[in-house]
Order: C-alpha cells, then sequence, then structure tokens
C-alpha cells in the first residue's frame, strides 16, 4: 500500500506550539523544586553518622550548588532528555503508525530512524508487517501455547445435505498498520475466526459432499479466502490473508461409518476404471497395428493389382496393334485361333469332360468350341 497520508487526515494542529510552551512552564518549578531537594539531601548526609563521607561529597558538588544557574542547567538537561526521548527506531519488516493526542497523523512510517514530540503529545506504536501469523480452527497452532480448553471445531453443512467437520489453519499479516491498531480491538484472532467460519459456512452450503473430501477441496480453500478477506475489508481491519489451508475435512462420528463405505465404494470405482483403461491401453494399440497392417497389405495389393491391370492392358493394346496392321494379311484368324488355344488350356484342365459322337458313326468329332471365320 501506498505511504501517502490519507486524505480524510488533517493538518497539524496550529495550537500545538502554546501547548509545548504552558508544559515548559509546568515543568520548570518542579524540576527546581527537585534540585532543592537534592541538596538538602546531601546536607543532611553530611550531618548523619556518615558525616566524613556527607562531607566529602558536599565538597566536592558544593560549588555546583551554589551556582545561580543550577536550576537553569537542570532544566536544560532534563528538557534535552525529555526531547531526545521522542526519537524512536523501526526496525525492518516494521511500520510504525504516529498519533498526536490520539488523532493518527501518520500511518505508515517505514523502517529508519525518526523523531517524533515526545509524550504525552505524540505516541509511536510500531507493528510488525512482514511477519506471517497464524490462527487455526479446530486446531491450535503450536505458538499459541497451551489452552485450557480445546479449539472450537466448525460444522458445515453442505450443498447436498451431509455435515462434515472442519479443522482449518489460516495465515495472515498486516496490511494496514493504523486500521490493526485503532479498528481492532485487542486481539485479532477471534476477529479472523468469526469471518472464516462465516465464509466457510456460506461457501460450503454451495459444494458437494464428495468434493469436499476429494478433488474440490482446492477450490473450496480458494473461495474462503476470498470471502473472507471480503469480510474482514469490510470492517477495515487491517489484515491481509495470505493462505487458508483445510487440515481435515472428516464426517461426523455417527455417520463416520457410512461415510467410509462410500470411500470404499469410489475407491472400487476408481480402481475398476483404471483397469478398464489399462485393458483398453493393452488392447487399442494391438487393434491399431493389425488395422495399420490390413491397411499397408490393402495398399500393396491395390498397387499390384493395377500394375498388373495396366501391363495387361498395355500388352494387350500393344497386340491389337499388331493384329490391326496384319488384318489385311489374315492374321485376325491366326490371333483368333491362339487366343482360343490360350482360353482352353486355362478352361479345360479345371472342368470335367465328356467327348461322345453325336451321330453314333464312329467317325471323327471336332472338340473345337471355335471356328474361326
Amino acid at each position: 500500500m501506498s505511504d501517502e497520508p490519507r486524505q480524510n487526515e488533517e493538518p497539524p494542529d496550529a495550537e500545538t506550539p502554546r501547548r509545548l510552551a504552558g508544559i515548559r512552564r509546568m515543568l520548570v518549578p518542579v524540576l527546581q523544586s527537585a534540585s532543592h531537594r537534592i541538596a538538602g539531601a546531601i546536607r543532611r548526609l553530611a550531618a548523619g553518622p556518615g558525616a566524613t563521607a556527607g562531607r566529602d561529597i558536599q565538597a566536592a558538588f558544593a560549588h555546583l550548588f551554589r551556582s545561580r544557574h543550577l536550576g537553569k542547567l537542570s532544566l536544560a538537561a532534563l528538557t534535552g532528555l525529555y526531547l531526545l526521548s521522542g526519537v524512536y527506531v523501526v526496525n525492518p519488516g516494521e511500520e510504525a503508525v504516529v498519533r498526536r493526542f490520539g488523532r493518527v497523523i501518520r500511518p505508515r512510517v517505514g523502517e529508519g530512524l525518526h523523531y517524533r514530540l515526545p509524550w504525552p503529545v505524540e505516541q509511536a506504536d510500531k507493528v510488525n508487517v512482514s511477519e506471517i501469523r497464524r490462527e487455526g480452527i479446530g486446531v491450535t497452532p503450536p505458538e499459541h501455547g497451551l489452552r485450557l480448553h480445546p479449539s472450537e471445531e466448525i460444522q458445515v453443512l453442505t450443498g447436498d445435505e451431509n455435515i462434515v467437520n472442519l479443522k482449518v489453519i489460516v495465515q495472515y499479516r498486516v496490511k494496514d498498520p493504523a486500521d490493526f491498531l485503532l479498528r481492532v480491538d485487542y486481539d485479532a484472532n477471534p476477529l479472523i475466526r468469526n469471518a472464516i467460519k462465516h465464509s466457510l459456512t456460506a461457501v460450503g452450503a454451495r459444494a458437494r459432499v464428495d468434493d469436499l473430501l476429494t478433488v474440490g477441496r482446492t477450490e473450496l480453500q480458494r473461495l474462503v479466502q476470498v470471502a473472507g478477506q471480503r469480510t474482514l475489508d469490510e470492517y477495515r481491519s487491517g489484515v491481509q490473508l495470505v493462505n487458508i489451508t483445510l487440515q481435515e475435512v472428516i464426517p461426523p462420528k455417527e455417520a463416520s461409518d457410512a461415510f467410509r463405505d462410500v470411500a470404499s465404494a469410489r475407491e472400487e470405482r476408481a480402481k475398476a476404471i483404471n483397469d478398464a483403461q489399462g485393458y483398453r491401453n493393452s488392447i487399442v494399440p494391438e487393434a491399431r497395428g493389425k488395422a495399420e497392417r490390413m491397411l499397408r497389405e490393402a495398399e500393396g495389393y491395390r498397387a499390384d493389382a493395377v500394375n498388373r491391370g495396366r501391363g495387361d492392358a498395355a500388352r494387350f493394346a500393344s497386340i491389337l496393334d499388331e493384329y490391326r496392321r496384319s488384318a489385311g494379311e489374315n492374321g485376325a484368324e491366326v490371333t483368333l485361333y491362339r487366343y482360343y488355344v490360350e482360353a482352353m488350356e486355362k478352361i479345360l484342365p479345371r472342368v470335367r469332360k465328356y467327348v461322345v459322337d453325336p451321330k453314333g458313326r464312329n467317325e471323327r468329332v471336332n472338340i473345337r468350341v471355335v471356328e474361326p471365320r
């Protein structure tokens, strides 16, 4: 935050010099009376049983008490000490709040050597703004020491009408020392506990119990921190929430068995899902490999068939050209007869053949199916 003065601050009081003069007038008679009392005490000491020591002391300081300026010197010395009491040091990690007659005039004074008007005019209160402090709900941080009564746990009713017990650790720091000193009565811990309890109740009412017990815990912590910070800012507490940790989210004792059964069922479901995913991971790659192999084989067959068909077509085209060139020289009959013989060589070995004499005269039978023209 900025170190600039707040807009609602007023300028320094114009009556301050007059008040200091009045304080000085009150202090002069007091200091003079004190010096006379010291001198009288020394005289009585010289007249007492230790007269010798007393006379020696009186002789050593007699010239001082005979001086007409003793009162002024004593007043000057005490005044100097009084004015020096306004010097104060702000350590690293701290900020000071300076007040004049109870009114804040400098809300944020950084580290270093500083001066204020001595008491009772001004006072400086130092606050550690870098320290990360902790507060627990349902658990006591070690730095808080022993308590007569255990920490109060908080029960939250979830959105699906389940009750869970929560234990929370809150980490915070002071972000505005003036608000922290003047607006928090005596201890920030009760204020923080109440703000976090309110936030847990409001946020938990919109959550499901399964989310609180499993993956939704991180989101719940974030929402509770945002809601709690909003409440603390409305109170102008000067506190900044650093982190909220849900240490435990447990069901009540009366419902612990049912929650345990639910947790066991959830674990079994997760195991079944993991087993199914493992089986899937073992089957799918194998099926993909087989599909890829079949695809490659089909592509190879296609390439072979296409190339063979192209070769056959080219060969047929060359034969056709030769046939057309020799058609005028009775080459057509020779070509047809050769194709007929080649076809029969392929067909006849695969069929059962019967040769009969249609006229029964035991004559030679012409088994040529196709007669060339």
